[in-house]
């Protein structure tokens, strides 16, 4: 072998030693003194998501100015200042917006925190209005929930109650417990 492909070869050989050993001390070093941060694995700014059915129509549309999405301890996503929309037949039928959201289980069920809101926007049903601290949505079921005080405004009233469970699908309001307020039933 020529003597200049063996001073090659040893000076390849050489640099990735050094290459490896620096980095085997710095791992060293890493495992010595561990970041208990938790990270994200992405983030996004100013996302939008939409989700139709097999006709092209909406189903599900959200907004977030940032998006953080963490695949450690378990797949979640963390979004700020979130809207989300729900669509019936192509048409809005619900929104909820809020300070922050996580969402779990490959977006199989959605928490609101912070300032919620939920309005349901079908301009043939009686318009609602859910305020409360926070709201768990459940989109693939149509399905709303929450443990904590909630108000709801229509036109006919004012009721408020620790907790709701509303099933959008089919039009199903049940309230928890101290259910409190003012309701005027619509004139049949």
């Amino acid at each position: 072998m020529d003597t200049r492909n063996i001073l090659s070869l040893a000076g390849v050989l050489l640099v990735l030693g050094g290459f490896g050993y620096y980095w085997g001390i710095s791992g060293q070093q890493a495992d010595v003194a561990p970041d208990t941060e938790r990270r994200p694995d992405y983030v996004a700014t100013g996302i939008t998501g939409i989700e139709t059915d097999e006709k092209g129509r909406l189903l599900r549309h959200m907004q977030a100015r940032e998006l953080r999405h963490y695949d450690r301890p378990r797949d979640e996503a963390q979004l700020d200042a979130p809207v989300f929309r729900l669509y019936d037949k192509g048409r809005e039928a619900w929104r909820v917006t809020a300070e922050h959201g996580t969402s779990h289980d490959e977006n199989t069920v959605v928490r609101f925190g912070g300032g919620v809101r939920a309005e349901r926007r079908d301009p043939d049903a009686v318009p609602l209005t859910f305020n409360t601290t926070e709201l768990y949505v459940y989109p693939r079921e149509e399905r709303l929930a929450t443990r904590a005080d909630v108000q709801i405004d229509s036109p006919r009233g004012r009721l408020a109650s620790r907790g709701l469970k509303a099933d959008m699908k089919a039009g199903e309001l049940e309230l928890s417990a101290r259910v409190t307020g003012n309701y005027a039933p619509a004139t049949r």
